[in-house]
C-alpha cells in the first residue's frame, strides 16, 4: 500500500476518486502570478483499515499545493462543514480534472453535508485569516540576512577582572578572538567555560562547527586565564534554523504575493484578508442559499480583487468584515438549515462507496 503522494500518485488510476484544480483558479481571483493548487479524493481497501493502527488520512506536498484526502478523512470534515472540503463538492466544472463515478453518489449526497455547523466554521476560518494577516512572526516582517549566524555572535565575554559585576560582554565589544583562544567547561555548568589566551599557538574554541574543551595544564590555569565564555548554544540552533526556514520559503514563495508588504504599500498580507472575506461570503451564501460559493462573479469578484491587489486599509477592512459578522449572524438565526448531519447517513454512504469501489477492484 502506498505510503506517500508520489506512490499514490503512481496508483492514480486505481485509487483516486477525485481531483480537481482548487484555489485561486476555482475563485476566479487567479492572477498570471498565481500558483496552481490541486486537491483530490483517494480510497483504501476496507482491510486497510483493519490492519492499520493509525490509518493515513491525506498526502500533501512540501507546499501544501497539491493535497489528497482519504474518503474517510473527506467524509468525516465535510461533516464538520470544513470550508476547504465543502468547496471541493461545489467545484466549477472547468476546475475537474476527474471525477470517477464511484464517487457519483458523493456528490448527489453533498446537500447532506450543508448545515447551520458553517456558521461556526467559516467564521473560525476568516477570524484565523485575520490574525494571519497582521502576524508578527510571519517571515515578511522578519527578514533574514544573507549570511548565516556564526557561534560566536551568541558568545558572551566575561572579563576576570573588571569593575562592573560580572556584566557579559560582546566579543565584538571586547575585541576578542576566539581562534586564539582555548576552552575548558566550567563545573555544573552546561553553557558556562573558562577563556585561556594562548595567542597564535592556539587551536581555537570553534573547530568545524564544535565547540571543543581543552584540557588546560595546571600551570596555566593562574596565567592565561582571561575570564568566562558564555556561549548560548540554544539561542545559536534556534537563530539558525530561523534563517535555514526563511531562505527556504524565500526560495519559494510566490514574489507577487508579497511584494507590496515589503515595500512598504500595505502592513498586512492581502492574500490572507482576501480568504477572510470568501469565507464569510462563502458561509452567507451556505445559510442562505444552502450551498458554499466557489466561482465569485460581478460585484464579489471585483471586492475580493480589490483586496488582492490591496486597494484597502487594514482598518477600513476590518470595518467591512465587522459589517459582514452581522449580517452572517443574522442569516444563522434565521437559517432554516440542520444543525448537524445525520451520522448514520455519514456511514451508509461511506460503507456504499467503499462497497461498490470493493466490487469494481475485485
Amino acid at each position: 500500500m502506498f505510503k506517500n503522494l508520489d506512490d499514490l500518485l503512481k496508483s492514480k488510476n486505481k485509487y483516486v476518486l477525485y481531483e480537481a484544480i482548487a484555489g485561486s483558479h476555482a475563485y476566479g481571483t487567479n492572477h498570471a502570478g498565481s500558483d496552481k493548487d490541486i486537491k483530490g479524493i483517494f480510497i483504501f481497501p476496507a482491510t486497510y483499515y483493519l490492519l492499520e493502527v493509525d490509518p493515513i488520512k491525506q498526502f500533501s506536498d512540501d507546499k501544501n499545493d497539491i493535497v489528497y484526502y482519504s474518503l474517510k478523512r473527506f467524509i468525516e470534515l465535510a461533516s464538520k462543514a470544513n470550508p476547504n472540503i465543502i468547496e471541493m463538492l461545489w467545484m466549477p466544472m472547468d476546475c475537474e480534472l476527474y471525477r470517477s463515478p464511484i464517487v457519483e453518489k458523493l456528490f448527489a449526497s453533498r446537500e447532506m453535508f450543508i448545515t447551520k455547523q458553517a456558521y461556526d466554521s467559516h467564521v473560525n476560518y476568516a477570524r484565523a485569516q485575520i490574525k494571519k494577516a497582521k502576524g508578527k512572526n510571519k517571515w515578511v516582517n522578519n527578514p533574514q540576512p544573507i549570511d548565516t549566524p556564526k557561534r560566536e555572535d551568541f558568545c558572551w565575554f566575561i572579563p576576570l577582572e573588571s569593575n562592573k559585576p560580572f556584566r557579559p560582554q560582546s566579543l565584538k565589544t571586547c575585541k576578542l578572538n576566539l581562534n586564539h583562544f582555548h576552552v575548558s567547561a566550567v563545573e555544573h555548568s552546561q553553557s558556562l567555560y573558562r577563556l585561556y589566551e594562548y595567542g597564535n599557538k592556539a587551536k581555537g574554541v570553534f573547530r568545524n562547527g564544535e565547540l571543543v574543551c581543552e584540557s588546560i595544564p595546571l600551570e596555566d590555569e593562574d596565567l592565561l586565564c582571561k575570564g568566562l565564555l558564555l556561549f548560548n548554544e540554544a539561542a545559536y540552533e534556534c537563530a539558525r534554523r530561523d534563517h535555514k526556514n526563511y531562505w527556504e520559503w524565500r526560495s519559494k514563495r510566490n514574489e507577487t504575493r508579497w511584494i507590496g508588504q515589503e515595500e512598504g504599500l500595505r502592513d498586512y498580507d492581502a492574500k490572507n484578508m482576501l480568504h477572510t472575506f470568501r469565507l464569510l461570503l462563502s458561509g452567507k451564501n451556505i445559510l442562505e442559499k444552502g450551498e458554499p460559493t466557489v466561482r465569485f462573479k460581478g460585484e464579489e469578484l471585483r471586492l475580493l480583487c480589490d483586496i488582492r491587489d490591496g486597494k484597502f486599509q487594514y482598518d477600513e477592512l476590518i470595518q467591512k468584515v465587522e459589517i459582514m459578522l452581522d449580517e452572517l449572524n443574522s442569516s444563522y438565526l434565521n437559517s432554516n438549515l440542520p444543525e448537524e448531519v445525520d451520522e448514520s447517513k455519514l456511514k451508509e454512504l461511506l460503507l456504499n462507496i467503499n462497497e461498490l469501489w470493493e466490487v469494481r477492484n475485485k
